[in-house]
């Protein structure tokens, strides 16, 4: 067998059968739980399965706290399974795990790409050609779907595989009625309508093939059982097309168009007399099909649902997106593959709703044309639209057309030219969503996005042939990623390829790779056919308000926004932001990921930035900068707050906005996790408009979530322009804070040398500004600094001093925590009682004070200390308490540690399996913190582990 590209696949999973990895003659079969985590990341490659989805789909049952530990578990044991055929694609990605398949494949994959060879096959004619692809898809299939799990999950994922299988089976069986082979559907469609008893297209093919072969009787004996089985089983009627194959049949007319027809949902033709069809003239207005059209599948499978659905409504579907993102071209590419379930014809309008040069054409202009298209005299048709609107719906309405829309500016221009009664259907294009038609007609809305960079790849691939492709894949590799997606981007990239045959790809890589010539390298030559002529019209047809937040917009660094951000940006309240962004998401300048956050396509944000400087005053962009610099200032403080309520505050700079503060913190936590790219960028933004006291503040805002989610490069980089800043700002308190902080944060990432240094200055400054509170706590730091390192009695010396210190200026939780540090170094001095007495102070200080952190901390101390005693019941209660306590304030840092420990706890009271999952969990958190030490440290505990599946947890 072969994938869709004619390849034999050198790794492959398959879904259509038992669950395995195949590599070579080798096969690995998962099935139980195993099977469910590894069918459920599967059937998401390439995009990120949350802990309790995985943990919901394997186990049937509610979320709970336990469920993550057990699914780290079965992740660690698929992972061991692939790693021994090579096939190293499961990665750890917050908020859960990602397959991503690389040079590896699936079955279901191949199947598709051969049913979609077979579909484009069917369009074209090329029936012998279409036959042989979908046998070579249905070879894919070994039995029945995910086989071996039994989970709801897998059933109802099962049930959508077989769909599948069903579904190419039946459009088979279309091919061989096109082909005459009747005796082969016959024999075939009675296997399957015994699987399938309910499978209502089916049914019609075996009924045709039967009348076809002269068995008239047993073709109207199939409908009668169908009828009588779904109205028994269902309570339901069958439905317009398998009643008009008996009514044919009946009627003994020619089912040959039937037998002929190119889409496997087409019903056929309403019957006429041959006099009326040939009194009218059949309009075939459509523009020829996109040459290179590919992909889209997903979305050509939408519109047939939309419009192919046999409702007693007039199909209406409207497709939406931004400019260049090949709307017409999919319209056209669905409209010509349906073509023949209109007979009548096919009616098409350039509305021209975002020309740049021409207004907007008026409905009443279209109407004119079409009447004339369908044989109506000019003499006869009424001046005024409304009565226009009427003859058309008149001439429609015993008439079958499909009416194609396309550059629609608004649902006014469209109402107008929707038929009356069903039979037609009417595709509309729009950059706009037009959503109010969906209200009033029942349209389908369907917003098409960006190219996958697999779609982008296959497209290029068309233009400029495989050998291209693979002579210089760094290039291509560059064309890809600043394409952004866009089709039409990626065409002016072949055209321009195509018309300069003797430069190489690298010279269209360098230009794109350059901010400032990106646009200009997808430009044609002809200035209206280019990205910016087509971001231009968008633009053009704003109103003034939403036209300067969307210049603004191309101002800002980062990939996102949130609403208050982009309203103190604006400098407007949030409801008229809001009010805003709505104009821009409608344009499809903007997406509405998530409620209240929004991206632009990097390419629009391109062209926003390039007319932002030319529109836009540089002192109003500079100054609606300096605003959203503020405003993420004072909620990154805001939100800190809560994560480390009794950390030593600084004084931010007053913000008109309103956020409210974090409800616990896990909401801090997440606010921080969504908001980390535009809060990093709005700091290296402050740094370069010389907003040093917000840059070194972002950076001590930000310090807490990075250091519990051991983001420890990022943490680095932005201490690192913290300290440039500080130093700009020529404050000694402010440039030994910073110290202090850039130290830490140079030891968190390993660099010993470099936090000495930096505490040892932060030190000298503090002592000269007789700072004891501040003194105190660099001393705090030393000691874990001198302590991690080895240094234990080093370490010891600072710790005894950050106590001394605290306890003078009277900090109860600094008082805590130094208590804390010291019990710990003790404890790795091997001074058990010293150890002991130091942290149940400071965990009766932590817990007077309800500080949870600090209570983790001291806790997993306790916990330590426990087992080193051979207490090791009590050492698993404190490491369970400790344990609970960092997931929740998010501490995953520290986190990882406490999970070793609970697993040597497990470990020590025989509780093997209990222990690797601690320990597997730890591991997933120490490869994402790229600590290496640790990740071979716990690998070698895991070891000694004997691996079955027999010990798998439910």
């Amino acid at each position: 067998m072969e994938s869709g590209d004619g390849t034999a696949p050198a790794v492959l999973f398959r879904l259509l059968g038992p669950v395995q990895l195949q590599a070579g003659a080798e096969r690995i079969t998962f099935s139980g739980n195993q099977g469910a985590v590894l069918a459920a990341l599967l059937l998401h490659a390439d995009r990120v399965v949350s802990t309790q989805r995985l943990a919901e789909a394997v186990w049937d049952r509610p979320w709970h706290s336990a469920s993550a530990s057990r699914v780290r578990t079965l992740i660690s044991e698929v992972r061991r399974a692939c790693a021994a055929l090579g096939a190293d694609v499961i990665h750890t990605q917050r908020p859960g795990y990602v397959l991503k398949p690389a040079a590896a494949t699936t079955d279901l994959s191949c199947f598709n790409s051969q049913a979609a060879l077979a579909r484009e096959a069917v369009t074209a004619g090329r029936y012998e050609e279409a036959l042989g692809h979908y046998d070579d898809a249905l070879s894919w299939w070994q039995g029945a779907p995910l086989g071996g799990i039994r989970s709801s999950f897998a059933q109802a994922r099962a049930d959508w595989l077989e769909g599948l299988r069903l579904d190419a089976l039946e459009e088979r069986l279309s091919v061989l009625l096109a082909l005459g082979r009747n005796t082969d559907v016959v024999t075939e469609a009675r296997v399957l309508a015994g699987e399938a008893p309910l499978r209502e297209r089916l049914h019609g093919h075996l009924m045709e093939a039967l009348h076809e072969s002269g068995r008239r009787s047993e073709a109207l004996e199939v409908y009668r059982q169908f009828r009588n089985r779904t109205v028994e089983e269902l309570g339901l009627e069958p439905t317009n097309e398998i009643r008009q194959v008996q009514q044919r049949i009946l009627r003994s007319d020619e089912i040959r168009q039937a037998q002929q027809r190119i889409l496997r949902s087409d019903p056929p033709p309403r019957q006429r007399p041959d006099a009326h069809r040939t009194s009218l003239p059949v309009p075939v207005q459509l523009p020829a099909p996109p040459a290179s059209f590919t992909s889209r599948e997903r979305e050509l499978s939408e519109l047939d649902r939309h419009l192919t659905s046999g409702t007693d409504d007039v199909g209406v579907a409207v497709i939406s997106g931004p400019g260049g993102i090949g709307k017409t071209w999919l319209a056209l590419h669905w409209a010509h593959r349906h073509r023949d379930r209109y007979p009548d014809g096919q009616l098409y309008a350039n509305l021209r709703g975002f020309d740049d040069i021409q207004e907007p054409v008026q409905p009443a202009t279209v109407l004119r044309h079409f009447l004339g298209a369908l044989g109506v005299p000019p003499e006869i048709i009424p001046a005024d639209q409304e009565a226009q609107a009427a003859l058309y719906r008149s001439v429609l309405a015993e008439r079958r057309l499909l009416i194609v829309l396309d550059n629609a500016r608004d649902s006014a221009q469209v109402t107008p030219l929707i038929p009356g009664r069903p039979g037609c259907a009417v595709l509309v294009t729009s950059r706009n969503r037009l959503v109010s038609l969906n209200a009033t007609h029942s349209a389908g809305l369907l917003e098409v996005g960006a190219f996958t960079d697999e779609e982008a790849r296959r497209l290029l691939s068309r233009h400029f042939g495989p050998e291209t492709m693979a002579a210089d894949p760094a290039s291509v590799a560059v064309l890809l990623e600043h394409s952004g997606g866009l089709p039409l981007a990626l065409g002016v990239l072949a055209a321009r390829a195509v018309a300069q045959p003797g430069f190489p790809l690298a010279v269209l890589a360098q230009e794109l790779l350059d901010p400032a010539t990106r646009l200009d390298a997808l430009q044609t030559g002809d200035p209206g056919a280019g990205l910016r002529a087509v971001f231009a019209s968008s633009y053009a047809a704003l109103h003034q308000p939403a036209a300067r937040l969307f210049l603004l917009l191309g101002t800002v660094p980062g990939p996102e926004i949130g609403l208050p951000a982009a309203s103190a940006l604006a400098g407007l309240p949030p409801a008229e932001t809001r009010t805003h962004l709505s104009t821009l998401e409608t344009a499809n300048l903007v997406r509405q990921l998530t409620p209240g956050r929004y991206r632009m396509h990097d390419l629009v944000r391109l062209y926003a930035a390039e007319r932002a400087e030319a529109d836009l005053p540089a002192d109003v962009r500079q100054q609606a900068l300096i605003r959203l610099v503020e405003a993420y200032t004072a909620m990154a403080f805001t939100t800190d707050r809560a994560l480390f309520p009794h950390r030593p505050s600084i004084t931010v700079a007053p913000w008109e906005g309103n956020l409210p503060e974090p409800e616990d913190t896990a909401t801090a936590m997440t606010w921080f996790e969504t908001e980390l790219p535009c809060l990093l960028a709005a700091q290296l933004l402050a740094s370069g408009l010389g907003l040093d006291t917000a840059a070194w503040q972002l950076a001590w805002s930000t310090n807490s979530f990075l250091l519990r989610r051991s983001y420890n490069r990022e943490r680095l980089d932005s201490w690192k322009i913290a300290l440039a800043s500080a130093r700009r700002l020529d404050d000694p308190h402010t440039t030994a804070v910073v110290l202090w902080h850039t130290g830490y944060a140079h030891a968190a990432a390993g660099d010993h040398e470099a936090a000495i240094h930096h505490l040892d200055q932060a030190l000298a400054l503090f002592e000269n500004l007789r700072d004891r509170s501040r003194l105190a706590q660099v001393h705090h730091t030393l000691g874990w600094v001198w302590s991690s390192h080895g240094q234990l009695r080093h370490g010891l010396g600072h710790a005894q001093a950050a106590l001394l210190l605290q306890r003078e200026a009277g900090d109860p939780i600094w008082e805590a925590n130094a208590l804390s540090a010291l019990g710990w170094i003790h404890l790795q001095l091997g001074d058990h009682s010293a150890a002991s007495s130091a942290c149940e102070q400071a965990l009766a200080l932590f817990r007077r004070h309800q500080d949870r952190g600090g209570e983790a901390a001291t806790l997993d101390s306790l916990g330590m200390l426990a087992l080193r005693e051979g207490e090791h019941a009590r050492a698993l209660e404190y490491y369970g308490q400790s344990a609970d306590l960092r997931k929740g304030t998010g501490n995953a840092y520290q986190g990882a540690d406490t999970l070793v420990g609970l697993g040597d706890a497990h470990r020590a009271l025989g509780n093997e399996p209990e222990a690797r999952a601690a320990w597997s969990e730890a591991l997933d958190l120490y490869g994402s913190q790229h600590r290496l030490a640790e990740v071979e440290r716990v690998k070698e505990k895991l070891s000694r582990i004997p691996w079955s599946t027999a010990a798998d947890l439910p």
